[in-house]
This record gives C-alpha cells, sequence and structure tokens, in this order.
C-alpha cells in the first residue's frame, strides 16, 4: 500500500500547525503535532512531526470564520499566498485537532467546499497521484473579542515522507506503529497514557507555535480519544 494511505489513520487527532512549500516546489511540508507512543519506554516529549509531501501540483487552502448554524461555516476569506497563510497560523491564539480518521485520496472530504477556495496554488500539469486533506477549527483575539475560524486545506502530491522536527527521517512502519500502539494503550488504559504521565510528558514539550498546549487524552464513557486541556 503506499506511503500516502498508510499514513492516514496515523494523523487522528493530530494538530496542523503550518503548511510550508519548498523554494523549488519540490516538496510542500505540513507542520503536525502526532499523538505517539514507542515500543517502550515513556511517552516521547517531543510531538512535532513534518509530513514532507513531494512533486506537489497543487496546494488549496479554504479559510472561514465559523458561526452557529446548521452549516457552521461562513464567508470565504481570500488569501494572497502561503504567506498569508504562515501570518494566519501565527495569529492564532488556539486550535484544535483533526478527527474522522480519513485524510488521504478521499474527494467527499472537499465535497462541501465552495467552487472558489481561498488560495489555489497550481505548481504542475500533471495531476498528483494521492491528495492529503487537512483542517483545523481555530481562533484568535481580534478587535470585536475572540474569533473562531475553520482553516482547511488539501495537498496533491507523489509520495509522503516522515521528519521529525530536526529534520531526521522517522521510518513510516515507527510513524504508524507509534500511532496504533497510541490509541491500543489508551483503549487498554496503559499506565503510559495515565493523566499524571502525559502531564508528566509535556512538562516543556516543545511546539510549533506557541499558543498550541498538547491535549491530555483520556477514556471515558463514549470510548477512547476524548481529551482535556493540559492546565499546565
Amino acid at each position: 500500500m503506499p506511503n500516502a494511505r498508510r499514513s492516514a489513520e496515523a494523523l487522528n487527532e493530530a494538530d496542523v500547525l503550518g503548511v510550508r512549500l519548498q523554494s523549488c516546489a519540490a516538496w510542500c511540508d505540513l507542520l503536525v503535532h502526532v499523538l505517539a507512543l514507542p515500543k517502550s519506554g515513556p511517552i516521547d516529549p517531543d510531538a512535532r512531526r513534518i509530513l514532507r509531501l513531494s512533486s506537489p501540483a497543487q496546494v488549496k487552502v479554504l479559510l472561514r470564520p465559523l458561526h452557529p448554524g446548521p452549516d457552521n461555516s461562513g464567508q470565504v476569506s481570500p488569501l494572497d499566498g502561503l504567506d498569508a497563510v504562515e501570518e494566519f497560523f501565527a495569529s492564532l491564539s488556539w486550535s484544535d485537532s483533526m478527527y474522522g480518521w480519513k485524510f488521504v485520496d478521499d474527494p467527499s472530504l472537499t465535497s462541501h467546499w465552495p467552487d472558489r477556495p481561498s488560495l489555489t496554488i497550481d505548481l504542475r500539469l500533471a495531476a498528483g497521484s494521492h491528495t492529503l486533506f487537512w483542517f483545523s477549527e481555530c481562533g484568535r483575539e481580534e478587535d470585536g473579542g475572540p474569533a473562531a475560524y475553520s482553516i482547511e486545506g488539501t495537498v496533491a502530491f507523489e509520495d509522503l515522507q516522515v521528519l521529525r522536527a530536526d529534520q531526521t527521517p522517522q521510518p513510516l512502519d515507527q510513524f504508524t506503529a507509534d500511532a496504533d500502539r497510541y490509541w491500543k494503550a489508551l483503549h487498554g488504559r496503559d499506565d503510559r497514557l495515565s493523566v499524571t504521565a502525559q502531564r508528566a510528558a509535556q512538562s516543556g514539550t516543545p511546539s510549533w507555535r506557541s499558543y498550541t498546549r498538547n491535549a491530555v487524552a483520556v477514556t471515558g464513557p463514549s470510548g477512547p480519544g476524548t481529551t482535556t486541556p493540559d492546565p499546565s
């Protein structure tokens, strides 16, 4: 199975914190925080990962304010380029994680999009072999008070590589296994994922963004995956 599809489940409950295109457009990087549990020992205190999408053909971004209502969406906010996307991420006060388990090669994930999103960058004539969908529900302080937004995007690309924050490659098998182990451990109430252990692992945790606070995942009546903010 292609690398892109194998990585999809490992992105559930990941935080998306930036999109950066390499100067020659050889790749597009998605900056994320992931849920991962190593084979042994405590939780890895550095959840930062780079999803490096090779030979990107097209990048799209949809930014909209969130409003109460049936569709929970507002007017499309235009973006001049990826520098504007970076400025938006840098301006945030909070952001939530992705959910849904499916993020790769699924056209239905953008079926709700308008015909013209906030930004479209065409990089190659040929379509990419795969498409990765990402999103974040987020917010910031504005003159009128707190404002909530939805930012979503897609990247059409050829293959995917996972890197740690220092650019060290992480084998895809390890990346996916760590994610699978995390969810099994959460469901099995592994002591390494106790609230105390998670908060200890997050003490001084490096982050892609200063506003990001890693959530503490707990099990509850509805099953694993419930998160609570880390108050530290």
